[in-house]
């Protein structure tokens, strides 16, 4: 959490004088025995820890990073950061600890700098232990350089970082005031219907939950804390919905939490939590969209679909956290996200905890699916799906089939670098798919079948010309393939094939336990997976990814290149 003052906002419109949070009581800084970076400029390392604000350590290139070796374990609780120009310049970073300095974890994913002082900031993250602290940057608002004049590694403060979640949003908005020009403390269409575009319209916490907040212009339009809308509707181009809470009203109406159409939006931080609504982010059935950020967002409890894309081109979808889905209306599916479409980029999400003995009916429930079944025409090619946690899923983590027509509407999927576990026949399953790439995943399951299925759905429309290496294939006893799966493949090249029984356990437990509470976020999830792939002689073994721009792996750690290179999505060497 971004602790260093946002300072006054002067605000026009709604005119309200605003400020940001106080900064955290500050934690005890610990001693760092050595400093290393994956590069400089001359302007080495040991410059961000010799307490002299006027010298810097800086390097250029995306995931460019620089290293604290805290000499033994310790309790970490923050980082403090100034950043080289941080009063006219945004850096986006990450914040990564590691026990070894070989396996890294993530514990605050693209983080944004103020761009309003050049002082240290202070980035809270939950108390974790960890001998190795590392800055990994992407640049800033100017240019591709990380640039940083000094740092510091803090010890526990006991604080929760609330907002700053791996993965999702808490719900508590986005505290941000420093750039609003228009502030509100009543209902928000009214400001931003009077908004012009550029504004930044935000909004004090309070209760709206029977207005459908519409925007159809490029305004920012954010929720200062817990702002409840009913829905939220977004047309027109450049728009930004920021942190609000999205609640329903009756059963379809609305069907969507947050619908939109357009180009160039981005939709961050909001959290969807209603019953009542089928499918939490999604676009508009007949005109979807382009070019849209969909970030960081959570969903819960709703039915159906956490994100539907009816089709579109060159959406992101990113740093989300769906889980606890299910339906009480007898729905046939219950699932992550359906993605129609091309271009798009499924990157970094956590979809967890899907089970169908919750629902009425037991509905599938997949993580990500695409199932061709009208006489509607939809095509979904060129996507890319990586770095995505899927873990206790009744159903699948990714199903991609052709349901009617004899032609390739769905093919060139690229599936790479994510954790897998599904309970349901199959991890992955295409049917009638011409071309996917399957690479560096790990995948556990397929407990009442096999980990891969690929087949025939539509009569003379073979699944052809897939990839498949560098994955761990864990079954729970089953066959990996599927009968035939093996004709469809044009590469088998270094994949492990491991027995997991456990797994069935794993599987009876989850779905035997509907009435189990269900965290937002469960830690051993990104980690449990590396153990299991480590119980295998693995390391140095695999090869080059076709993927020739899939440079880190789901915990973060830039990928071996060449012989060297690990199997699945960790790193071990």
């Amino acid at each position: 959490m971004l602790t260093a003052s946002l300072g006054v906002a002067a605000v026009v419109g709604a005119a309200t004088v605003v400020s940001g949070p106080p900064p955290a009581e500050a934690a005890t800084p610990l001693p760092i025995t050595a400093v290393t970076a994956s590069s400089d400029d001359g302007n080495v390392p040991a410059n961000a820890v010799d307490g002299d604000l006027s010298t810097r350590w800086s390097a250029e290139g995306d995931g460019a990073w620089i290293r604290f070796d805290l000499g033994t374990e310790q309790t970490v609780g923050s980082v403090s950061v100034a950043w080289h120009q941080g009063d006219t310049r945004r850096s986006t970073f990450d914040v990564q600890v590691s026990q070894s300095g070989s396996s890294w974890a993530t514990v605050l994913p693209r983080a944004v700098s103020s761009g309003t002082g050049t002082g240290p900031e202070d980035y809270d993250i939950t108390d974790t232990s960890a001998r190795y602290v590392r800055i990994v940057g992407y640049g800033n608002t100017d240019n591709e350089w990380t640039s940083i004049t000094e740092a510091s590694v803090l010890g526990a403060d006991g604080e929760d970082p609330g907002g700053d979640l791996p993965y999702g949003t808490d719900g508590n908005g986005n505290p941000r005031t420093d750039d609003c020009t228009v502030s509100t403390d009543s209902d928000p269409q009214e400001a931003v219907d009077d908004a012009s575009d550029g504004d930044v319209v935000c909004v004090k916490p309070g209760d709206y939950s029977d207005t459908t907040l519409t925007v159809d212009k490029a305004v920012t339009v954010r929720a200062n804390g817990v702002v409840r809308v009913k829905n939220i509707d977004v047309s027109g181009s450049d728009a930004t919905i920021d942190g609000f809470t999205v609640v329903g009203d009756e059963l379809d109406d609305p069907s969507t939490g947050i619908k939109f159409t357009g180009t160039g939006h981005t939709i961050i931080r909001n959290l969807v939590n209603g019953k009542n609504i089928h499918y939490a982010i999604a676009c508009d059935y007949d005109d979807c969209a382009s070019d849209v950020l969909i970030s960081r967002n959570t969903v819960t409890g709703t039915n159906n679909f956490g994100v539907y894309l009816w089709g579109g081109s060159d959406i992101t979808v990113e740093w989300n956290n769906i889980y606890d889905l299910w339906t009480d209306e007898g729905n046939d599916d219950v699932d992550g996200m359906r993605i129609w479409g091309t271009g798009h980029l499924i990157r970094n999400n956590y979809i967890h905890d899907l089970n169908a003995s919750k629902s009425e009916g037991e509905p599938h429930a997949d993580c990500i699916q695409n199932y061709q079944n009208s006489s509607r025409t939809v095509e979904s090619y060129d996507v890319t799906v990586e770095n995505n946690y899927c873990v206790r899923v009744s159903g699948q983590c990714l199903i991609m089939q052709n349901g009617n027509r004899p032609t390739a509407d769905i093919r060139d999927y690229t599936y790479r670098g994510n954790v897998c576990e599904s309970f349901g026949s199959q991890n992955i399953e295409l049917g009638s798919i011409p071309g996917a790439i399957i690479e560096n995943n790990i995948m556990r399951g397929g407990v009442d079948g096999h980990v891969l299925t690929f087949h025939s759905t539509v009569d003379d429309l073979e699944t052809t010309d897939i990839r498949v290496r560098n994955n761990v294939l864990v079954s729970a006893g089953g066959s990996t393939y599927a009968r035939g799966s093996e004709d469809a493949m044009t590469d088998d090249t270094d994949n492990v094939e491991l027995l997991d029984p456990s797994a069935s356990d794993d599987w009876r437990d989850f779905e035997g336990n509907p009435d189990a509470p269900v965290p937002a976020i469960n830690p051993d999830d990104f980690t449990r997976f590396r153990d299991l792939a480590q119980q295998a002689d693995i390391v140095d073994e695999g090869s080059t990814p076709h993927s020739e721009d899939f440079t880190q792996d789901v915990d973060g750690a830039t990928r071996v290149r060449g012989a060297a290179i690990d199997i699945g999505p960790f790193e071990f060497a």
